[in-house]
C-alpha cells in the first residue's frame, strides 16, 4: 500500500494540540469538528497558556484513551482503502499532478473529517459509522489536496477555489467512476475555468 496508516495516543495529543492553535477559526467559521468532552472547558481555562493546556490534556487523555476502540474501524478503513488504492492512483497518473512515493494517514477520533499536512500526511477521523463509510472519499479528497498544493499556490487560489478544484476532480475526471456518491461541498467555488487552468499549470 502507498498509504501507511497510524494511530496512537501521542498522535491524538498531537492532533488536539493542532486544534488548540486553530480552535477559534473552527468556531468562527462554524466548521464541524469532534472533540473529547473535556476539551472546550479545558481550552477556555488555558486559552493563553498552551504549556498548562498540554499537561492537563495529556493527563485527561490518559484516562479516556482506549486502543481497543480504534481496532475494528481502523481495520475496516485499511481493508476498504486497499481495494480502492490501485484504482485511485491508476486513474490520476495521467492528470499531471504531483504524486509522492508514499503517504501517512493518521487515524483519530477527533477533529474534522479529514485534513492534510505537507508534504505527505493526511488526518482521518473515524469517530462514527458515517466517518468510516466515507473514509475512502475523505482519504482521496485529502490526497488530491496534497497533490495540487503547489499548482494552487502558483495560481493564488483562495480557500473556496481550492476546495472547488478538489471537488471537481471527483466530477470532471474518471475518479467519478470510483467515487460515484461523492458530494460537492457547499462552501466551494466550482469553476470549470479554474479547474482547467490548474490542470494545465506545470508542477
Amino acid at each position: 500500500m502507498i498509504i501507511k496508516f497510524l494511530h496512537s495516543k501521542s498522535k491524538e495529543v498531537e492532533k488536539l494540540l493542532d486544534i488548540y492553535d486553530e480552535y477559534d477559526w473552527f468556531v468562527d467559521n462554524k466548521f464541524p469538528i469532534k472533540l473529547p468532552k473535556f476539551y472546550v472547558k479545558l481550552y477556555k481555562k488555558y486559552k493563553n497558556n498552551k504549556k498548562l493546556f498540554t499537561q492537563e490534556l495529556e493527563s485527561k487523555l490518559n484516562i479516556v484513551y482506549k486502543p481497543s476502540v480504534y481496532l475494528i474501524n481502523v481495520l475496516k478503513v485499511k481493508n476498504s482503502w486497499q481495494r480502492t488504492e490501485p484504482k485511485f492512483f491508476s486513474t490520476i497518473k495521467d492528470l499531471d499532478i504531483e504524486v509522492s512515493g508514499g503517504y501517512v494517514c493518521n487515524i483519530s477520533l477527533y477533529g474534522p473529517e479529514g485534513r492534510f499536512k505537507l508534504p505527505n500526511i493526511i488526518d482521518l477521523r473515524i469517530a462514527s459509522s458515517k466517518d468510516v463509510k466515507d473514509a475512502n472519499e475523505t482519504i482521496a479528497h485529502e490526497l488530491i489536496h496534497l497533490m495540487i498544493n503547489s499548482k494552487a499556490k502558483k495560481l493564488k487560489l483562495n480557500y473556496q477555489e481550492v476546495e472547488g478544484v478538489v471537488d471537481m476532480f471527483f466530477t470532471d475526471t474518471n475518479l467519478s467512476n470510483i467515487f460515484q456518491k461523492y458530494k460537492l461541498q457547499s462552501i466551494a467555488n466550482h469553476s470549470k475555468k479554474i479547474f482547467s487552468e490548474l490542470i494545465k499549470t506545470k508542477k
